[in-house]
C-alpha cells in the first residue's frame, strides 16, 4: 500500500520484515533518508500515576468486599449457626468413611461435658456437706 504526499516522497503502509532485518520495498530508497515507524507493543502498556494505582487498588478492595458480604448473607441465611454449618460441610465434603464421624464425635463431646459436670455437680455438693459438717 503507498500513499502518496507530494512530489517530494511518500508514506510506506504496511511492509514485512525479513528474518534477517530487512524490510522488502525500501532498496528503491538506498541511500536516502527515509522515516521508520516501529509499531508499538503487541499488548497495551499502560502508565498510571501513583494515585491512579491507589483509585485501582480500591475500588478492586471494594469490590472483593461487596462480594464477601453478599456471600456471607447468603449463608447467614442458609444456615443457623456456625456448628449447622460444619456439619453441612462436613457431611457433603468428606469421604463416605468419615460418614456418621461427626454425629459421633458430638455424641462423644456430649457425653464427656455431661460427665463433666456430673463431677463437678458432686464435688460442688461434697464441699457443702464438708462445710456443714457432714
Amino acid at each position: 500500500m503507498k500513499i502518496d504526499i507530494g512530489t517530494e516522497g511518500k508514506i510506506l503502509g504496511t511492509k514485512r520484515v525479513s528474518p534477517n532485518g530487512q524490510v522488502s520495498g525500501l532498496s528503491e530508497y538506498a541511500g536516502e533518508e527515509v522515516l521508520i515507524i516501529y509499531p508499538g507493543p503487541r499488548e497495551p502498556r499502560v502508565r498510571m500515576d501513583a494515585k491512579d494505582y491507589l483509585k485501582e487498588v480500591e475500588r478492586a478492595v471494594q469490590a472483593q468486599m461487596r462480594h464477601a458480604f453478599t456471600r456471607y448473607r447468603g449463608l447467614k441465611d442458609r444456615y443457623r449457626d456456625e456448628a449447622e454449618a460444619t456439619r453441612a460441610f462436613l457431611k457433603a465434603k468428606s469421604p463416605k468413611s468419615f460418614q456418621g464421624l461427626v454425629e459421633n464425635v458430638d455424641e462423644w463431646v456430649e457425653a464427656q461435658v455431661k460427665r463433666a459436670e456430673e463431677n463437678v455437680a458432686k464435688r460442688l455438693g461434697k464441699d457443702d456437706e464438708d462445710r456443714r459438717g457432714g
